[in-house]
């Protein structure tokens, strides 16, 4: 846990590195980490890769979760050049056999992540399902660091509709969830790649919302 706070508190963006940085001091206050450490491997994705001519198999998806299955795909392929492809619903890579054994562990924790958050996030009260498409696709960009630049629109969230009344200025229907999907999603998928526990990101993207959640049904 030292370990994967203290990449956060290097590499992270916004408000990931103080966070992270308080939480090493309530650690160091409380455990003696002056006895050498286990060998971890933060990055899910450290280590060569080798492509081979042949295509293995590598992981498969559900036929409802084709987002998921594209999110895999494309940190596979942008991260360690391999290129895969679909045969129906199964992820296929040209890797060796050591190289697709890896790649396996690596997609069966993303997707595993993946469905656990997202399915508790579409639990919680006040989020549509539209929201669930943007969600995903914070949470890749945040396992693979392309988080939005400041200023840069944010992915549209398809639960949210226009209504016009007569002689009345446009207004929008949110659901009542008033934090963005895909910036509630950016720093669990973080935590994904560096192998945070899930029940230690499920338990923060708990508190994240529920902070934000409105007893209002109206138009904001």
């Amino acid at each position: 846990m030292l370990k994967k706070l203290e990449t956060l508190a290097e590499r992270g963006i916004d408000g990931e590195r103080i966070s992270a940085q308080k939480k090493i001091a309530r650690l160091k206050a409380r455990l003696d980490f002056t006895a050498p450490g286990c060998a971890e491997t933060p990055d899910l994705f450290l280590g060569s890769f080798k492509r081979s001519s042949k295509a293995m198999w590598i992981y498969s998806f559900g036929r409802d979760e084709f987002d998921v299955a594209n999110s895999v795909k494309w940190a596979i392929e942008s991260t360690t050049k391999i290129p895969c492809v679909y045969r129906d619903t199964d992820l296929l890579a040209e890797a060796t056999v050591a190289t697709a054994n890896k790649l396996t562990g690596i997609a069966t924790h993303i997707t595993h992540s993946f469905r656990a958050l997202v399915q508790k996030f579409s639990a919680i009260e006040g989020v549509s399902v539209g929201d669930r498409g943007v969600f995903v696709m914070g949470l890749y960009d945040g396992m693979m660091n392309e988080a939005r630049m400041i200023g840069q629109r944010l992915p549209n969230r398809a639960g949210l509709t226009r209504i016009r009344k007569e002689k009345r200025p446009a207004v929008t229907l949110a659901t009542n969830l008033h934090v963005h999907p895909y910036t509630v999603a950016l720093n669990l998928g973080k935590q994904i790649r560096f192998s945070v526990p899930l029940e230690q990101i499920a338990a923060e993207l708990q508190a994240v919302t529920q902070k934000r959640l409105t007893r209002e049904t109206g138009v904001s």
